[in-house]
């Protein structure tokens, strides 16, 4: 239809229906617009190939990367040092453990999970994409929405997650029979994303900042000219962290779910006060840039509640920890054996004294026992809480048990890929003096040859004994959950070439568990087999 002086027609008969029609379509037109899909500069102007898309309202899409987490099953969590040792900010900001746990699963990757955290902050665009009517990309699109308060970004999270089950639910990741669902990410799961998760060795994990190979005002906007110039910037063109993350320090400071506590060195204070901002922003200058950082934000001021032009936000998909009646009762199971005993030692410690120490075997069931036949309510109490004491430390000293399991296999490994290298040292040695003929040549090679020789029988004997202590500390279910949480962690640092190692680690080690004798030729022969 031509609407071109439609006005100009109006007492002409049929103008007004004509008018509406044009209307209309003028209408029509303009939704189909702002329904177009964003140019993905928009909203991911870095991709990389294992992205997670989303999509959103007004033709829109949202990003996430996968923050992996080892996991041998589901209450299984990783220890994880956040904080930081600067005595300028231990009553906020001490070093404290922390775990980490990710909901999801994948088939694809065993002892493994992961949850979802956004690539991005939160822009200006994405934003008022879930208001009405759709908003019309300007040039501050890629601008971090800031000046929203705690309150409102929850609300983004709730508005963004029930329109994704309502208009996308086979693109939500699901676990266990429930969907997954966005929300603010907590503090330690924001931090242990911003320090770089599993992409990092453990000594650099607990640096101040992930590495910055080229430099900071490369990775991060801060206070300065030769970085943020004290105001806003686009998102993602800077470089990302380990695990592709963007803008994680500086630029706009992220709102988590968690309130703002302070610290009591090795733990949080009982008090919970305001809301927490973690990561700093373009105000914050370079010697305060840090993954722990983190400030308390007061929501209210005298006028209403507050709003800072330099704090935005950053969403997580999750699961639910109860998504299913199946899941409540494996979790239940787990949460049964949190507190065994597992045999301390090997199979003739395991075989010996096992009538005359039944009644003690389990103290958490004798306890339990014990509570049953008492009947004063005072006393029952007091030995029903030396239970849960008794419960809890034993799901400690297993903890550390598992963790210990994990150092020796690691140690063993890193010994056994040594082995490997040794060997692939010898055999071109032995080629080459078998072949030399000048008698001075040949001597250097032997002389080279005997001292690979020793290093190679030096460290096979290390092995050897690292492998039988394995076997006698470690039982046989705990050395292959832990050998495969290590791998994924080898996997998740792009470390290539030692699943197949581990494996002939955590293998002799059982066998040592069962009284096998090692064979040095037979673990060196198999140990070259992993090139």
């Amino acid at each position: 239809m031509n609407c071109e002086n439609t006005e100009h027609s109006s007492g002409r008969p049929g103008a007004h229906r004509r008018m509406l029609l044009c209307a209309i379509t003028l209408l029509a037109s303009g939704a189909a617009r702002a329904q177009a899909p964003w140019p993905a500069a928009l909203y991911n102007p870095a991709p990389q190939a294992d992205d997670v898309v989303l999509p959103m309202p007004c033709g829109g899409s949202m990003v996430f990367r996968r923050v992996a987490v080892t996991s041998a099953d589901a209450l299984d969590d990783r220890r994880a040092q956040l904080g930081n040792p600067d005595a300028r900010f231990s009553y906020v900001e001490n070093v404290r453990t922390d775990y980490i746990g990710g909901g999801f699963t994948d088939p694809k990757a065993k002892a493994q999970r992961y949850y979802l955290i956004g690539k991005y902050e939160v822009t200006q665009l994405q934003f008022d994409a879930l208001g009405s009517p759709c908003p019309t990309p300007g040039d501050t699109a890629r601008l971090p929405k800031t000046s929203v308060t705690w309150n409102e970004a929850v609300a983004f999270a709730g508005r963004y997650g029930e329109w994704l089950v309502k208009n996308a639910a086979a693109k939500m990741p699901t676990e266990g029979g429930g969907m997954g669902f966005m929300r603010l990410p907590t503090e330690a799961e924001w931090e242990f994303a911003a320090r770089g998760g599993m992409a990092l060795a453990p000594e650099q994990f607990e640096q101040a900042t992930f590495p910055m190979p080229e430099g900071p005002a490369r990775y991060a906007w801060y206070a300065g000219t030769e970085s943020s110039n004290n105001e806003l910037n686009g998102i993602g063109q800077l470089k990302p962290n380990p695990l592709g993350l963007h803008d994680m320090l500086g630029n706009a400071g992220e709102f988590v779910l968690d309130p703002f506590r302070l610290n009591k060195y090795s733990r949080m204070h009982g008090q919970a006060g305001g809301y927490t901002i973690k990561g700093g922003d373009y105000r914050t200058q370079l010697a305060d840039l840090r993954s722990a950082y983190r400030i308390e934000y007061v929501p209210v001021d005298k006028s209403s509640e507050r709003r800072d032009r330099a704090t935005g936000l950053r969403v997580a998909i999750v699961a639910a920890s109860l998504p299913s009646p199946q899941v409540l009762a494996a979790v239940k199971g787990l949460h049964e054996k949190l507190a065994q005993s597992a045999p301390a030692g090997g199979a003739a410690s395991a075989a010996g004294n096992a009538a005359s120490a039944q009644a003690l075997s389990d103290p958490v069931k004798e306890v339990e026992a014990l509570a049953k036949l008492v009947t004063e309510p005072a006393l029952k109490n007091r030995i029903e809480g030396v239970g849960a004491v008794i419960k809890a430390n034993i799901q400690a000293r297993n903890e550390q048990r598992d963790r210990a399991a994990k150092n020796q296999i690691q140690v063993g490994t890193y010994v056994a890929r040594k082995i490997v290298q040794d060997q692939a040292t010898i055999d071109p040695l032995r080629g080459m003096v078998a072949s030399v003929s000048n008698p001075d040549l040949k001597k250097n090679v032997e002389a080279r040859l005997q001292e690979a020789q020793r290093s190679l029988d030096d460290s096979a004997g290390y092995l050897i004994d690292t492998i039988k202590q394995m076997g006698l500390d470690v039982p046989g279910p705990v050395a292959t959950a832990q050998g495969e949480i290590l791998k994924r962690e080898f996997e998740a640092r792009g470390r290539q070439g030692y699943g197949g190692i581990i494996d002939v680690v955590v293998r002799y080690g059982q066998e040592a568990r069962r009284g096998v004798v090692i064979d040095k030729a037979k673990l060196i022969a198999e140990l070259a087999k992993q090139k």
